[in-house]
């Protein structure tokens, strides 16, 4: 796994060549280097976890995991595969439990990921069940470390990686302060499933390039045009970015008229209130769109 090699073009990292998005044994290396490395990935609000016994069921790279709550308010995280035999434990995409009881053999785990049960396990009229050496302590849940920020549950699989605000950076971590600065309520979700590695969404949210032309809302309703100022950050060592704009300072001329399809000229709001706003910060920035690696946007 570890020889993989790919015949990068002329000029560097920025010619990505196609295999780099469809190899299955760099899938693979990814997925142990990455998703199961020195990384931080973002798992659930804490707003989902509400009270004690609450989790959220998801994923890190192709890895099942599980946040939950235990009942003295610390929060988890817990890969989704049952020690016993690696079944899946928890199939619910969210709500409350009081434990985590696989449904093949009834070995229970509790809210922190610790074996706190298992079926016959002395057998059955003192015949058979596990031999004295059994421990379960040795055969807990595999728990991830978890992080806490701003109300955003983070965790890790590497007791490597560096403090969540180090991983972030100054830049990454002053604007998610400052879009959490208030406390935030789930109305509700809405899921969409894309079948493609996963680096191709995340290089679409660091290209500025296509983002009026291709939606019409931005540049018809002047959310975000190329006519603004803004700009694109680049935080630790390249992996994070975020990509800004500010609306007050747009200028007229360059997008009406043009035929492209990202202006649809014949289309208005009713009560342009709907999108009004107001200035909170003084830097300007209207629309950011933070893209924290490796897979959260």
């Amino acid at each position: 796994m570890s020889d993989i090699s790919l015949q990068w073009p002329e000029g560097g990292v920025t010619r990505a060549p196609y295999r780099a998005m469809s190899d299955p044994d760099l899938y693979r290396l990814e997925q142990e280097r990455i998703f199961r490395g020195p990384t931080w990935n973002y798992l659930c609000l804490e707003a989902e976890l509400p009270e004690h016994g609450s989790f959220v069921n998801t994923h890190i790279g192709d890895t099942p995991v599980i946040a939950t709550r235990d009942r003295a308010g610390e929060i988890h995280a817990v890969v989704n595969r049952c020690s016993h035999k690696g079944s899946i434990l928890c199939v619910e995409p969210r709500g409350n439990k009081k434990a985590l009881t696989c449904l093949y053999h009834a070995w229970s785990f509790d809210l922190s990921g610790n074996l706190v049960n298992v079926a016959f396990e002395k057998g059955v009229n003192g015949k058979g069940g596990m031999p004295e050496s059994f421990r379960m302590c040795d055969h807990n849940l595999e728990k991830l470390r978890v992080a806490v920020f701003h109300g955003i549950v983070f965790a890790t699989f590497s007791e490597k990686t560096e403090p969540i605000e180090q991983y972030l950076g100054p830049g990454m971590v002053a604007h998610l302060a400052r879009v959490f600065a208030k406390p935030v309520e789930v109305l509700g979700y809405y899921h969409h499933t894309m079948q493609n590695n996963w680096k191709l969404y995340m290089e679409n949210s660091r290209d500025p390039y296509h983002a009026t032309i291709l939606h019409a809302f931005y540049a018809t309703f002047k959310l975000n045009r190329l006519t603004m100022d803004g700009g694109l950050t680049v935080e630790h060592r390249g992996w994070h970015t975020i990509n800004f704009s500010k609306g007050a300072t747009m200028r007229e001329g360059e997008y009406e008229g043009s035929g492209m399809r990202g202006v649809m000229d014949d289309v208005t709001l009713a009560d342009r209130g709907v999108i009004a706003s107001r200035q909170e910060f003084p830097d300007g920035i209207t629309v950011a769109i933070q893209s924290m690696f490796p897979s959260c946007v």
